[in-house]
């Protein structure tokens, strides 16, 4: 017989799925460049500034750090379970692994450039070796790791900052081209044909995987499903705690979390947004600001469902959590059929990406639930592990 499910996962694991539409959406609808800075995105109106401020402060980085730090708790629930009934982890775990980069490389190379799921899958390696490690040493080493990767970035940084403004040009025109700058033939492809599309769309996933993982994402992913391993042994993620310790959590880290979000948002509007500065340096406030903005975020959900409010609501998103695989991919597929699909990439204004965020959420809150009703899990969470041998 199936152990219960954990209710307070699901519901985390809920929200983070739909809050990470909030960011995604920029990148599904705009140019690659218009993710990291307001003055490339295609709605300079008060509006639409206010539109990218208020997704930058509440909602990047922190939705794919709850995900990412799920990932480290989940490590620990699939490898408990298999030692508990006298079974090593390791080999079914690295079979999900796998399963895991396949879907991903589909995922990234045919449908949408900006998956995360290649990244989960190289870096659940990690987790898999600590889930026998103290807690309070597997913290350690993840908040370790996060370091590395803010050391990494003020090297970077500081190279750059002292090339000549020609040779800085040229650096950025041929390894930042897409993240720096609108590009036209990014504007081109993805208002062309499938094949233009899927040629453009390998591209960026090649940089994303091949420059922007061994420089920022390794360091960002694996620090934070080490740390989400440690915080589900103390029992924050599962909901262990005390109503007190959730409370104060939330009303001290989310606020926290903000205000350094907010200090790297304000440095950047002070330097106009100016190259490396904004890229490098300044990012580093949400680097750090959205862990703490994103552990206030999963102590109120569990604060929230331990008081039971607003338990139908949960509810729904705790179905949506049960299938988060399926319902991420699935948001890929609708963006894609939508902005890439029926021409509307990169002429999205504030009004139209609420509006497409709100579609989406109604059909996935529903239809999880529907869904649910007839069978276990999400479609493609029962191919992961049947693939995976189980």
């Amino acid at each position: 017989m199936n152990p219960p499910r954990q209710t307070l996962l699901d519901v985390t694991r809920g929200t983070a799925v739909l809050g990470i539409l909030l960011m995604n959406i920029r990148l599904f609808s705009e140019p690659y460049a218009a993710y990291f800075s307001p003055l490339a995105h295609t709605d300079q109106s008060i509006s639409g500034h206010l539109w990218w401020q208020t997704q930058y402060l509440f909602a990047d980085q922190k939705f794919m750090a709850i995900f990412s730090m799920l990932f480290g708790a989940s490590t620990a629930l699939i490898c408990d379970k298999q030692l508990a009934v006298g079974k090593s982890p390791y080999g079914y775990y690295l079979k999900r692994l796998a399963v895991l980069l396949l879907i991903g490389l589909i995922h990234a190379y045919l449908i949408w450039h900006g998956d995360i799921l290649v990244y989960y899958a190289l870096c659940g390696l990690l987790p898999m070796l600590f889930v026998r490690v103290p807690a309070l040493l597997t913290l350690l080493f993840g908040l370790l790791i996060l370091a590395a990767g803010s050391a990494n970035n003020l090297m970077t940084f500081n190279a750059l900052k002292h090339l000549p403004d020609p040779v800085l040009s040229e650096v950025v025109a041929q390894h930042f081209a897409h993240s720096v700058l609108v590009n036209q033939a990014e504007l081109d492809a993805f208002t062309s044909g499938w094949s233009e599309q899927v040629s453009m769309r390998a591209q960026l996933a090649a940089e994303f995987h091949l420059s922007t993982f061994p420089a920022w994402g390794v360091f960002r992913v694996s620090g934070l499903m080490l740390i989400g391993l440690a915080l589900y042994r103390f029992g924050f993620i599962s909901g262990h705690l005390s109503c007190r310790c959730y409370r104060n959590m939330a009303l001290l880290a989310t606020p926290a979390g903000m205000v350094l979000s907010f200090t790297g948002l304000w440095l950047n509007q002070h330097q106009h947004w100016q190259f490396p500065e904004y890229f490098f340096k300044n990012t580093l406030w949400n680097y750090w600001g959205s862990v703490l903005t994103a552990c206030g975020y999963m102590a109120l959900l569990a604060y929230i469902s331990k008081r039971a409010w607003l338990k139908p609501w949960l509810d729904y998103i705790a179905q949506v959590g049960r299938m988060a695989l399926s319902n991420y991919l699935l948001q890929s597929l609708m963006c894609t059929l939508w902005f890439y699909g029926l021409g509307f990439f990169a002429t999205t204004r504030m009004s139209d990406a609420v509006l497409t965020i709100i579609v989406i959420w109604a059909i996935q809150l529903y239809g999880s639930k529907r869904w649910l009703k007839h069978y276990s899990s999400g479609p493609v969470e029962l191919l992961w592990r049947n693939l995976s041998g189980r």
